[in-house]
Order: structure tokens, then C-alpha cells, then sequence
């Protein structure tokens, strides 16, 4: 009698020590865990996209009102390797259940709109001096919050993309240089412009 007493109790502890693995189990791998990471940085995933897409605009634009030929040639590379990078970042967001298109938002809107607006005879300067800035901005944010990204798949194209976008900002000087800008002073009036805020 004893001993199915102990018998009964043994299985019923058992019973009970079982029953917690279940539910820590399902907690350890949530059904949307890649959904949820990527989505803590659609914002930034957004964003990525939307400055990828206004380099390309920008660089058709040039291609069409740029005189000089070696500005001609940067803005076909900035299409080409900006369109790639667009790319990409819409092609990870939805292998990961974030589907969207990128779009430009009103700061992208506006510098592409003062861009067609420039004065013809000015038109490469103001061209390359976009892109010292743009190119500059999209180091320092890839450097900042694509560093501090939640999510890996975000974290790793950003250190994929940021290379490429250092490489531009470094053209991007060489050709705005042979058409009369001075980076130098492009960066500081950055600075300041920064400062303002």
C-alpha cells in the first residue's frame, strides 16, 4: 500500500514539474519573432529606402542637366548602385513580413524639387553639392542608429550599405572639386545648418 502511495506521488510530481516546460518552451520562440524585430526598425528600414530612392531620382535628373561629363558619370552610379541598395532594403523588410514601397517623404520632396529648379549654368554644382551632403548625412546615420538597430538582418545591411555610401561621399568631393565645390565649405555650412535646429 506504501508503495503505490509513493508511486502515486512520484508520478504526480512529475506531473506537475512537466507542466512549466510547455509554456517557457512556447515563450522562447514567439511565432512572430522576425516579424517583430524587423518591425522595431521599420523606421529606419523605411528611411534607408526613401534617401536610396531620392539618389536615384536625383541622379536621373542629373543625367538629363548635368554639362559635365565626369557628373554625368557619378550620377549613373549614383542610379545604379543606389537602385541596388533600394533593393534591398525592400527585398529584407518583406522576407521578413514587412512589405511596402518606398516612397519619398517631404525632406526628400524638397531637395529633389530644389534640385529642378536650379539655374541651369549652376545646375553640377548644386548637383554634387547635394550629394556631399546627402552622402555625409546617410554616413553619419548609418553609423548611428544602423548601428544601434534592434534587429540583425537591419543592423548587417546597414554595415553592407555603409562602405558604399563612405566610397560615394569620397567621389562625390573628387567630382564636386573639378566643377567648383569646395567640400570644405559644404561641411561647414552643414554644421551650422545642423546647429540651427
Amino acid at each position: 500500500m506504501r508503495v503505490g502511495h509513493h508511486l502515486a506521488m512520484a508520478a504526480g510530481g512529475l506531473l506537475i514539474a512537466a507542466v512549466p516546460l510547455r509554456p517557457m518552451h512556447a515563450q522562447a520562440k514567439p511565432a512572430h519573432a522576425k516579424t517583430d524585430s524587423i518591425q522595431a526598425d521599420s523606421k529606419f528600414i523605411r528611411e534607408a529606402a526613401a534617401d536610396n530612392l531620392l539618389e536615384v531620382r536625383l541622379g536621373d535628373l542629373a543625367q538629363r542637366r548635368a554639362t559635365s561629363p565626369a557628373v554625368k558619370q557619378f550620377a549613373q552610379r549614383m542610379v545604379t548602385d543606389h537602385q541596388k541598395l533600394e533593393d534591398q532594403w525592400t527585398d529584407m523588410a518583406s522576407k521578413h513580413g514587412m512589405t511596402f514601397k518606398a516612397a519619398l517623404g517631404p525632406r526628400h520632396e524638397q531637395k529633389l524639387d530644389r534640385l529642378q529648379h536650379a539655374d541651369a549654368k549652376s545646375f553640377d554644382r548644386e548637383y554634387m553639392t547635394s550629394m556631399i551632403r546627402n552622402h555625409t548625412d546617410d554616413v553619419d546615420y548609418f553609423r548611428s542608429d544602423g548601428e544601434s538597430a534592434h534587429s540583425e538582418p537591419v543592423r548587417k545591411l546597414a554595415s553592407y550599405e555603409l562602405p558604399i555610401v563612405q566610397e560615394h561621399l569620397r567621389s562625390a568631393r573628387e567630382v564636386g572639386k573639378q566643377v567648383g565645390v569646395d567640400s570644405a565649405v559644404v561641411a561647414r555650412s552643414q554644421h551650422v545648418a545642423v546647429h540651427k535646429k
